[in-house]
């Protein structure tokens, strides 16, 4: 074990900590850990984030992202589920004060009380298994008004999906979602030898940035629609929530034909449609 918080090597593997202690990860849990204390300080550094104030850290696995955070911002609150790796995590390292752990699973926290605690928008970053990743990103895009920028490490596929185009084949609710509420940029990629246990694929590290702008609910329940059936035409896929009059006039409005699909809408060409339906409730 290091013998002091902030040294960059020699850091003790994963593997070794959890035999060590007779556990190993869990797969239910979707746990692949950081391997090498230089990636994790790189991370940090590549999100250029101001080292004053707090930050939040969801899935604090064996710690080794949130010592990297510990070297730079005065207070990591670091959330864990496994009540395993829970337990021994104060004992892997000397932490500092401002460094606090919880017990907590990432798509039922509330956020809103978290932010009100930390006194303005979160700061977060994270390690998401491939399980919750999308679940978690709706959630945290529903509230984006509680967040000032995320930095996550992604299975690759997905990283890809939020930073697609229209017209491509990864285009689709989670793209709409990125473009609209932040600015999406992708800062590194990490092989899977980069992880324990190493997982079958490539994994991306994406900041978000959070625009100070706001989209109504009706968009998101407009995108689960319109990308439920991608075969479909987005015509047929939306007259399932509203009136096809009503669809057919809002697509005319906005210059688009009826048989386009939901993969070759703009993003903001979505959020237009989503005010023109939401208004045009009250009229039909």
């Amino acid at each position: 074990m290091p013998e002091a918080p902030f040294r960059t090597s020699p850091y003790p593997a994963p593997k070794e900590i959890l035999t060590s202690l007779g556990l190993s990860a869990r797969k239910s849990l979707g746990q692949h850990f950081l391997r090498h204390a230089e990636t994790a300080l790189r991370i940090v550094e590549k999100a250029g984030l101001p080292g004053e104030g707090p930050v939040v850290e969801l899935g604090a696995g064996l710690g080794l992202l949130t010592w990297a955070l510990a070297k730079h911002f005065p207070r990591v609150i670091a959330y864990e589920l496994d009540e395993r790796l829970l337990k021994i995590l104060p004992r892997l390292y000397p932490w500092p004060e401002g460094v606090e752990f919880r017990q907590g699973d990432i798509l039922r926290l509330d956020y809103a009380a978290l932010s009100r605690e930390l006194a303005g928008p979160l700061r977060i970053f994270g390690n998401l298994p491939y399980y919750l990743s999308s679940r978690l990103l709706f959630r945290l895009y529903q509230e984006a008004s509680l967040f000032r920028v995320c930095v996550f490490m992604f299975q690759k596929e997905v990283a890809d999906r939020l930073l697609a185009p229209p017209g491509s084949r990864s285009y689709g609710i989670l793209s709409v979602l990125t473009a609209l509420l932040t600015q999406a940029e992708k800062l590194l990629v990490l092989p899977p030898a980069e992880f324990f246990p190493v997982p079958e694929v490539a994994s991306a590290v994406v900041k978000l940035t959070f625009k100070e702008r706001r989209v109504p609910p009706e968009l998101f329940r407009l995108l689960k629609g319109a990308f439920r059936h991608r075969r479909k035409k987005l015509c047929r896929n939306l007259q399932e929530l509203y009136p096809l009059r009503a669809v057919k006039r809002a697509l005319g409005e906005l210059g688009l034909p009826e048989h386009i699909r939901a993969e070759a809408v703009a993003p903001e060409t979505f959020l237009k449609l989503a005010l023109r339906l939401e208004a045009g409730k009250t009229v039909e």
